[in-house]
């Protein structure tokens, strides 16, 4: 037991004796050995509008919607019919008349037509029916005889379905509809260039962080490689060093976990702007090219908002399917009205074939040769005309269903009514929010930029001290620590100054957004294309 405690205490005394750095120093860096990428911030917006997966996904919705549109406009197609056949009947003679024993008779039907809604509710219909029959009964006086008929027949609403009816007010939906689409797909591509924006600007702290943490690093190896020199010397006992140490592998820690938020934030940009997963593509460094300055930026809420309110693209789609919610109130108001309908219809017939009696039942000899031809050409010259035009009236007594749909079609129109004056509200917020956020960020920018100059100058001060034997290691230390803390808060606030000032353009435009969060470690986005989603701000937003 003793020769194991002696063990540990040995190694753990190589480990403290070791030079700062070594143990990463042991290990082979991956980072260094994979492709680089140098990205501005133009580039990263360009490759997501043409890679994001959400974006590519969303670009469907468009063309769904113009499809549908299509469907529905067929409605107002026309519509051809036919029916060909042949019945063919045997009968038993069942009085003098008959014309036979047993009455063969067989019938060729070829009957055609067309037919066509208008959009004044109405309906046009054309018929042209056809048929040939023959039969062996001898009182027939033409046979086989040829019938045709042409008639055309129109329908159309006089009260319910005369302003509008369902193909109408679908057709109106659906254009409106599409046009909904239109607004969605523009919010998904102002909330994913922000978003790429904002990924774009969390990679640049990531790195920037890094950097700080390893200046950090290396002030503490520097402090520690001046106690080692004090120890050889025999001005500082060696269990000071040990404090040295420790601060040495706490910040290497540091230096790790920035590394890991500089890899969460290139996978959240890659995601963003890369369209399939690939290896190659995950194993890229990225390494943001521009670097924005903090510069302020002028904040009119006042102006925001009544853009925001007339254009943003939430507001705009929650108008337009208002007003699609009107126009079904229109066809529900409507179809409480009575059903008077105008019929009219105008048609004449014809017959032809072979005449084989006279008109005294004689037979002709020779008979009188005939065909279709004399049908068709009797049906079309209106040698035999049928009109008609009448009104057909009907009416529910208590007609519920439809004051029942009337109503509910109002109580979801006041709703929707209502749900846009809570919209205005919510956008009128998030715009002041955002401003807000601007303003507040600009303050931030300037308050931790002025504290790390303030811990500059009093870490220089305690080195001094330090060297002149007025100070310890534990207040060098706290000044580092407290520096490197400075350094971080400014860099994070210049980040979300740079990412509040997007944010303040998109609540102008879009509603919906993107999700960001940023953790203890550094900063960790998702970005997204479709509409309805929230968003959290950092802890100093």
């Amino acid at each position: 037991m003793k020769c194991e405690r002696r063990t540990l205490a040995s190694a753990g005394l190589t480990l403290l004796l070791l030079p700062p750095g070594a143990l990463r120093a042991q290990q082979p860096d991956p980072v260094s050995e994979r492709p680089l990428l140098e990205l501005s911030l133009d580039d990263a917006v360009k490759r997501a509008l043409e890679n994001n997966a959400d974006l590519i996904v969303e670009r469907y919705n468009p063309e769904d919607s113009a499809e549908v549109v299509r469907q529905v406009r067929g409605a107002y197609d026309p519509l051809f019919f036919s029916t060909l056949g042949k019945r063919s009947q045997t009968d038993p003679a069942r009085n003098i008349f008959a014309g036979a024993e047993a009455v063969d008779s067989n019938t060729w039907t070829y009957n055609f037509g067309v037919s066509q809604n208008l959009k004044t509710g109405a309906n046009l219909r054309l018929d042209f029916n056809n048929s040939r029959s023959d039969t062996n009964s001898r009182f027939f006086t033409i046979n086989p005889r040829y019938d045709a008929s042409l008639n055309l027949n129109l329908t159309q609403p006089l009260l319910r379905d005369l302003k509008i009816d369902r193909n109408r007010e679908q057709l109106i939906v659906a254009k409106r509809n599409r046009e909904i689409s239109d607004v969605q797909f523009r919010q998904s591509v102002v909330n994913t260039v922000a978003g790429v924006k904002q990924l774009y600007y969390d990679l640049l702290f990531s790195h920037d962080n890094l950097e700080a943490q390893k200046k950090s690093l290396a002030l503490a190896s520097k402090l520690l490689r001046e106690n080692q020199i004090k120890v050889r010397v025999g001005t500082m006992a060696p269990l000071d060093v040990v404090a040295a140490e420790s601060e040495v592998a706490g910040r290497e820690e540091g230096v790790i976990t920035a590394e890991a938020a500089v890899a969460d934030a290139e996978d959240a940009l890659k995601r963003a702007i890369f369209q399939a997963s690939d290896p190659e593509v995950w194993q890229l460094r990225i390494m943001p090219k521009d670097r924005p300055t903090a510069e302020p930026v002028e904040v009119d809420v006042v102006k925001a908002t009544e853009k925001a309110l007339e254009s943003r693209t939430d507001m705009v789609a929650a108008r337009k399917n208002l007003e699609n919610l009107d126009t079904g109130l229109r066809l529900a108001r409507n179809q409480t009205l009575p059903a008077l309908d105008l019929t009219a219809s105008y048609g004449g017939v014809g017959v032809g074939g072979t005449q084989i009696l006279d008109e005294s039942g004689r037979p002709l000899t020779p008979p009188i040769e005939g065909g279709y031809g004399d049908a068709l050409s009797s049906a079309a010259g209106r040698d035999f005309p049928t009109w008609t035009v009448g009104v057909n009236l009907s009416y529910p007594i208590l007609n519920r269903q439809a004051s029942a749909a009337s109503a509910r079609a109002r109580i979801a129109r006041d709703q929707a009514q209502a749900s846009l004056r809570r919209l205005e509200l919510q956008v009128a917020t998030d715009v002041r929010s955002a401003g807000r956020a601007v303003e507040t960020n600009f303050k931030r920018v300037s308050s931790t930029g002025a504290a790390r100059i303030l811990q500059e100058r009093r870490l220089d001060a305690e080195e001094k001290r330090f060297a002149a034997g007025m100070s310890t290691n534990f207040l060098v230390t706290q000044a580092q620590r407290d520096l490197a803390l400075a350094e971080v808060s400014e860099l994070r606030a210049i980040a979300d100054y740079r990412k509040s000032v997007v944010n303040f353009e998109r609540v102008q435009e879009a509603g919906g957004g993107v999700v960001f969060a940023v953790s203890a470690a550094g900063p960790s986005s998702n970005v997204g294309a479709t509409g309805g989603r929230t968003q959290t701000a950092s802890p100093q937003q």
